[in-house]
Order: C-alpha cells, then structure tokens, then sequence
C-alpha cells in the first residue's frame, strides 16, 4: 500500500484540475483565432493557397492540444492507480473527470486500457 502525504496529493489533484482547465482555455483560443482570421481573411486580398496554410496550422496546433488532453487524461487514470492503491479513497480528492459520486450509489473507479 502506498502511503501517500493527504496534502502532497491534493495539491497534485488541484494542479492536474488547473492543467485541464488550461488546456480547454488554449482550445477555445485557438477556435477563437480560428474564427478572428477566417474574419479578416476574407477580402483580404489572401490566396486560397496562402489562407489554406495558415488555417492548417492554426488545426494542427489545436490538434496537439487536444492529443494533449488525452494524454493528461492517462496520465490523471495513473495518479488515480496510485490514490487506489494508497489508504485514501480515490474521490476524497476531487475527479476531474467527471465521477460524479453524489450522482451514484457506488463509485465507479478508473481502468487503465491500453
């Protein structure tokens, strides 16, 4: 049994709960730079060709972003392993995501898949 410090590990729930938050705040700018520069885009005197580019990249970097988040997310199922196999209960420091305990009987804990 892994003998984790109560605080230690909620101030890693909290700051894994801030890097979500931050990811989903750079997805939304990037859609919203997306739509600032199809705005000015247009009529701009742009190619097709030069504007193509421009919104591929603008892609891409979301793209990352978001393979990004899906690897926090193993990442967040791993720190869960560990809280279940420590003396706390694995909801005793907050879910990001999403296991709503209130909402349900019994708990429902993380598998990891490969």
């Amino acid at each position: 049994m892994l003998n984790l410090d109560r605080e230690k590990t909620q101030a890693v729930a909290n700051q894994n709960r801030y890097a979500f938050a931050a990811m989903d705040d750079a997805l939304a700018q990037a859609a919203q730079l997306t739509t600032a520069f199809l705005t000015a885009a247009q009529d701009s005197g742009l190619t097709a060709s030069e504007s193509q580019r421009i919104l591929k990249q603008i892609h891409d970097s979301a793209s990352k972003i978001i393979e990004g988040r899906s690897d926090m997310l193993r990442a967040t199922a791993l720190l869960t392993r560990c809280i279940e196999h420590s003396q706390h209960e694995v909801t005793a420091f907050g879910c990001p995501l999403g296991l709503d305990t209130e909402q349900r009987e019994e708990p429902r804990h993380l598998t990891l898949v490969a």
